[in-house]
């Protein structure tokens, strides 16, 4: 219950650019913040037996950003001095865009525990005039991003469902540091610990779910950079009007620590970011349905500002089995 969520990998740190390691080095943390909700309906488990799967894409343009650090110097008007915080343009007339492809498999191995793994596919460029007169070109990177794997744990059953999903993130994608260079991986492990709780209200067609997780940042030895803990969290509430069709609103975000590069901590990196997801979803039609969801960043800090569309397929069911 959710469409798939956002990610790209971090750049790497020895670019001079302010405005796009600002920009490039959260990318990471965009992927990061919902992986979680790419497995399947929240705190529900799979049946034993049975493979949950989806192809999720997800396309953001921006030119603006959540100010990392206050001050002036962005147009249209360099004489605005932000905070920390506001929304606004990125400096020397940024701009941001990626499109990403996930695919998820997860598998039931009993009635109360998934397994399950992403892989991550990515495009993704950055440009600002500082760039155009350095490089020539705006930064660009495509590729294959880290792998994540997954296993959720059944809990509580019933009407109120509850598990624990616990997860990783492995550094397989190529991280090289190189001034300039957008790496397509973050070179470092991830680990996840994520609380999950939901509630049908049938016969009414109404459910809930929240999830609460913690995601521990290894330190990526490479460029003696720890890239700080995070928390993040999910409230989603959906409505089904009739059997093909699927409204949900969702309320996200994350909560990070700063970031520390050579032993000092860059208040810079301080990332937050919260959005709400309106999604529509359709089917099943044969176990297959279909979602899109509008992502809209309400508030945040050292983060994009902006809408992002996510659309997904999913299929969920045992395609071995003849009834």
């Amino acid at each position: 219950m959710g469409v798939g969520k956002p990610g790209w990998p971090a750049l790497a740190i020895s670019t001079e650019n302010y405005g796009m390691k600002s920009v490039l080095s959260i990318t990471a943390l965009i992927f990061g913040i919902f992986v979680h909700q790419l497995a399947s309906a929240g705190a529900w488990t799979l049946p034993k037996g049975h493979f949950w799967t989806k192809a999720t894409f997800m396309y953001l343009s921006t030119n603006e950003e959540y100010v990392a650090v206050g001050g002036a110097g962005r147009p249209p008007d360099p004489s605005i001095t932000y905070r920390s915080g506001d929304r606004a343009r990125y400096r020397f007339d940024g701009s941001y865009s990626s499109r990403a492809i996930f695919l998820d498999v997860f598998y039931g191995v009993t009635d109360r525990i998934d397994l399950g793994i992403q892989v991550p596919f990515f495009r993704q460029q950055f440009q600002d005039a500082a760039l155009l007169t350095g490089f020539g070109e705006p930064r660009c990177a495509t590729g294959f991003s880290d792998i994540r794997a997954f296993m959720k744990l059944g809990l509580l059953t019933g009407p109120t469902v509850g598990s624990i999903k616990l997860g990783f993130k492995a550094p397989t994608g190529s991280f090289r540091n190189e001034d300039g260079l957008i790496p397509v991986g973050e070179g470092q492990w991830d680990f996840d610990f994520i609380a999950q709780l939901g509630r049908s209200l049938w016969p009414v067609r109404v459910y809930a779910n929240v999830d609460l997780g913690f995601r521990l940042r290894m330190k990526n030895k490479k460029i003696d950079r720890d890239p700080g803990n995070e928390w993040f969290f999910m409230a989603e509430l959906g409505y089904s009007p009739s059997k093909l069709l699927m409204m949900a609103l969702e309320v996200e975000g994350v909560r990070g620590e700063a970031a520390t590069t050579f032993g000092i901590k860059t208040v810079q990196d301080v990332k937050r970011v919260t959005y709400i997801a309106p999604t529509l979803s359709v089917g099943p039609f044969n176990n297959v349905n279909l979602e899109a969801a509008l992502r809209i960043s309400v508030n945040g800090r050292s983060f994009p500002a902006g809408k992002m569309l996510v659309v997904g397929a999913s299929y969920s069911g045992n395609p071995f089995h003849n009834p």
